[in-house]
């Protein structure tokens, strides 16, 4: 089901979302990541500790797809929204957001022209 929301309400109603569902994640240090994980112990998003390029890991299936098929957002303005929402509630700043799904996604679309996958990350198939 899709709502609709006035464009300039969408990111607000997104940060809230992300805040009621995410908000309250837990950070686990392990080898040279850091991965933030619910009390369910599922990765939601994570980074590595000693990366120059700052990009964080955000958990495609529970966040990304959500915020792509409910919200109707475009990649770009998901970026955004979860650049927003770590530096905001988690204090993570300089970090920017994409997710294994996307840049697989991504190079097998303009690779190999196949469009309409969703490669799977094992990553966050498996609670830690």
């Amino acid at each position: 089901m899709k709502y609709i929301i006035i464009e300039n309400k969408l990111d607000k109603v997104a940060l809230t979302w992300l805040n009621n569902n995410f908000g309250d994640l837990k950070p686990v240090v392990k080898d040279d990541k850091t991965i933030y994980i619910n009390e369910d112990r599922l990765v939601l998003f994570y980074y590595y500790q000693d990366e120059k390029n700052g990009r964080v890991y955000i958990n495609y299936d529970e966040i990304w797809s959500f915020l792509k098929s409910i919200f109707g957002l475009e990649s770009l303005q998901i970026k955004g929204i979860i650049t927003h929402w770590l530096e905001e509630t988690y204090n993570l700043k300089g970090l920017t957001p994409g997710t294994e799904v996307t840049i697989v996604e991504f190079l097998l679309e303009e690779t190999y022209n196949l469009k309409g996958l969703t490669p799977l990350s094992l990553e966050f198939t498996k609670p830690i």
